[in-house]
């Protein structure tokens, strides 16, 4: 039987919600003759190895020598995948039964070679879903789910380009040379490639049929830390692609100095969360800028 699917999934020390994730992957509606896994070890160096070698036969394990990113490491999963379309999953989603089977659907009712189709990401029930988790959900900084998205176009498709969840044909992939690998971190370089591909007529649609489940807790110390790579992500757009309509406006208007910031910590008590946490996350992405702008 043909491959009809390859899932693409850029892992870094993180093998026990790789396990997770390859678990569900196994327990998919799908016949397992009509899809592979294609997991990219970004040179780990830790259980990772020991989480493929148990996995099932449809698995491809790939090894990147060092550590270089989502980016080189989607492209390398891709460059060695075999479906007509690909699937890209992060190592930190669980599958629901039908996610597979769903994406493949939708494709072959569309029938349009241009076509992404995005699916739902939301917290694994097994999670305990904090209040910053709640705030994070409505704040548009990971995921517009919750805020702006609509089932149907995305319109640009560039704006919601979650690769955490979405599949589409590897010969667009390959056509406009995959993710550009001067993205170091997880920010940016999926949209950049989606903006590249919308100038070709490029087109997505949400469906949240297609659904997944985050197993990782998100707590506002570890997001502080991600959005300062994001910073930087946002200055490397900037010159790597100075068309792309970025608008990081109000990020840049929650970076408040201390006295603010220690003040917004202080009213938390009073249940005003909201306000510190985009004080935390505004003065990590400046910093991040501000990393970003003093490299030549």
């Amino acid at each position: 039987m043909t491959v009809e699917l390859s899932v693409v999934i850029p892992t870094y020390k993180r093998p026990a919600l790789l396990r997770r994730c390859l678990a569900s992957l196994a327990d998919q509606d799908l016949d397992p003759a009509r899809f592979e896994v294609v997991v990219v070890d970004d040179g780990s160096n830790d259980a990772t190895t020991d989480v493929l070698a148990d996995a099932v036969s449809n698995v491809v394990a790939l090894t990147q020598p060092r550590n270089a990113g989502p980016a080189a490491a989607r492209n390398r999963g891709v460059a060695t995948a075999t479906g007509e379309l690909v699937l890209f999953l992060d190592d930190d989603v669980a599958a629901a039964p039908d996610l597979l089977s769903t994406h493949v659907a939708l494709h072959r009712n569309a029938n349009d070679p241009m076509l992404g189709i995005l699916g739902r990401i939301d917290w694994d029930p097994m999670l305990t879903v904090t209040p910053f988790m709640r705030w994070l959900d409505t704040s548009g900084l990971q995921f517009a789910y919750d805020t702006w998205l609509r089932p149907g176009d995305v319109d640009p498709p560039y704006s919601a380009f979650y690769t955490a969840n979405l599949s589409m044909r590897r010969e667009l992939l390959l056509g406009e040379h995959g993710f550009d690998e001067r993205f170091p971190y997880p920010a940016f370089e999926d949209i950049e490639l989606a903006f590249r591909l919308a100038s070709r007529g490029f087109r997505l649609v949400y469906d949240p049929a297609a659904r997944g489940f985050h197993t990782r807790a998100m707590e506002l110390r570890g997001f502080a830390a991600r959005m300062g790579k994001v910073g930087e992500s946002a200055e490397l757009i900037r010159r790597a692609a100075p068309e792309f309509p970025l608008d990081d406006r109000q990020l840049a208007e929650q970076d408040v100095g201390m006295i603010e910031l220690t003040r917004r910590r202080l009213r938390v008590a009073t249940g005003n969360r909201a306000a510190y946490y985009w004080a935390v996350v505004g003065r990590a992405y400046a910093r991040g800028r501000r990393t970003a702008g003093a490299r030549p």
